[in-house]
């Protein structure tokens, strides 16, 4: 009888895989960013747990977008940007009309505030973007690939842990979000679960 692993492709089990340790390299990249800026611990991301969506999705794109231009570090750069912009946008105007809470706002940064578009996106950040796009098609990506060949056919197991996971605080999140809006309640902070987070009529 053929196993779980062997049904399944193995460029699913691994882009599963990919996708959740890019959402948690995100998660801690912005988490620390944001609790130097603040002072105080800040949970950023819209999930409970150590997870973002944006750079989950974003860094998936980027890698399957960018690596046919490989040989062209500026074009991979470019598509970068643009994608990661246009998705960056897209989930601000998701969150908010949909959950009425904000997640980021660069109008309170001062290398962002000067160069943002109603606090969604930025200049300054796009090109960041860029950057890391950079980064992960050429460095990041083969390092995760790495990572998820030392599991072996545990992989799936862990990606299945991640799933029930995600799933689970998703409910919990997306709940608790239509109960404030249910109840009138408006959301304050800059991540769903801050510290700084405050519930107020």
């Amino acid at each position: 009888m053929q196993t779980l692993v062997e049904l399944l492709p193995s460029s699913v089990v691994q882009g599963v895989f990919s996708f959740f340790f890019l959402g948690c390299t995100g998660w801690v990249l912005e988490t620390i960013q944001e609790t130097l800026v603040r002072k105080q611990f800040v949970n950023k991301g819209f999930f409970k747990g150590p997870f973002v969506l944006s750079h989950a999705i974003g860094g998936m794109l980027v890698s399957f977008i960018g690596s046919p231009f490989k040989a062209y570090p500026a074009l991979v750069f470019l598509a970068g940007l643009v994608v990661c912009t246009c998705l960056e946008y897209s989930i601000a105007i998701f969150l908010e009309r949909c959950f009425k809470v904000k997640c980021w706002d660069y109008t309170t940064y001062p290398h962002t505030k000067w160069c943002h578009y109603k606090g969604r996106i930025c200049l300054t950040i796009s090109l960041f973007f860029g950057i890391v796009t950079l980064f992960v098609v050429y460095v990041y990506g083969d390092f995760i690939r790495g990572v998820a060949a030392l599991m072996g056919t545990y992989l799936v197991l862990v990606d299945a842990f991640l799933l029930t996971a995600l799933l689970i605080d998703g409910v919990f999140t997306c709940t608790k979000l239509l109960r404030a809006k249910k109840a009138g309640i408006k959301i304050r902070g800059y991540a769903v679960f801050s510290d700084n987070l405050i519930l107020r009529r």
